[in-house]
């Protein structure tokens, strides 16, 4: 049973990510748009999760204290990631996400450090300077643009 309240979870979050996404538009970028991608993530999330649905297979155990603690911190540093975004700047507010997911889920804290730095930047100038997507650098508390 579990494994179907599961896909049905997650089938509930595909479907509102595809329906806000699909209307998203941009006035520079690919043809196409933006909102493209949430419809090459959405339907194959909820066409796989509804397979959960309907061929449930297996059964899992579901995570102890622990273990929901760890996704609650978690989901708050999404939460925060979302709330500090045009404020601290791409860079850094990323820095943080990827360093404070990686010490939450496990991780050594000067890997995650290490981690955070590296791929904030790389991923800066991978969607800023390559893809063409403007990503303020510093953010609206550094006088960013």
């Amino acid at each position: 049973m579990s494994i179907r309240l599961a896909g049905a979870a997650i089938f509930m979050v595909a479907a509102v990510y595809t329906w806000f996404g699909s209307g998203y538009s941009a006035p520079f970028g690919d043809v196409l748009g933006p909102s493209v991608f949430t419809l090459i993530v959405g339907i194959p999330t909820m066409l796989l999760s509804a397979s959960l649905v309907a061929f449930p297979s297996g059964q899992t155990d579901w995570p102890d204290k622990s273990g929901w603690l760890r996704q609650g911190a978690a989901l708050a540093i999404l939460f925060g990631y979302a709330a500090t975004l045009k404020g601290l700047g791409f860079p850094i507010a990323t820095f943080f996400l990827i360093a404070l997911l990686g010490i939450t889920l496990g991780g050594k804290p000067v890997k995650s450090l290490i981690l955070g730095a590296v791929m904030s930047l790389f991923l800066w100038a991978l969607f800023d300077q390559v893809l063409g997507l403007p990503l303020a650098f510093l953010g609206a508390y550094f006088g960013g643009r």
